[in-house]
């Protein structure tokens, strides 16, 4: 029996035109935790979830491809543009998709 494999979402987007403030919004405890440990005065955890893992953070960039670069540095994945909404989304697997060898498991 095939398992489904299960991906964390970190979308990025910026607060406002011309400023260089963004907001990284992810469900993946691993990106949550990178973020936490960068200085105060560049990110800070504007938001969580109480009874759902998600955390939402401001983050300050010079430009939006710095910030899509970042959102790929942080997450070690490609961060793709939605259609829908023109956030940038980045997806990563859960643990229990990678064995111990490294090689995913779907």
């Amino acid at each position: 029996m095939a398992d489904k494999v299960t991906y964390y979402k970190t979308y990025i987007w910026q607060e406002q035109k011309r400023y260089p403030y963004y907001r990284i919004q992810t469900t993946d405890h691993r990106v949550a935790r990178k973020l936490k440990q960068r200085d105060n005065s560049k990110c800070t955890l504007a938001s969580y979830g109480i009874n759902s893992p998600v955390w939402v953070f401001r983050i300050k960039y010079s430009s939006p491809n710095k910030a899509r670069k970042g959102l790929a540095n942080i997450t070690h994945a490609n961060a793709e543009k939605t259609v829908e909404t023109g956030v940038f989304v980045s997806y990563t697997r859960s643990d229990i998709a990678i064995t111990r060898k490294g090689k995913s498991s779907g």
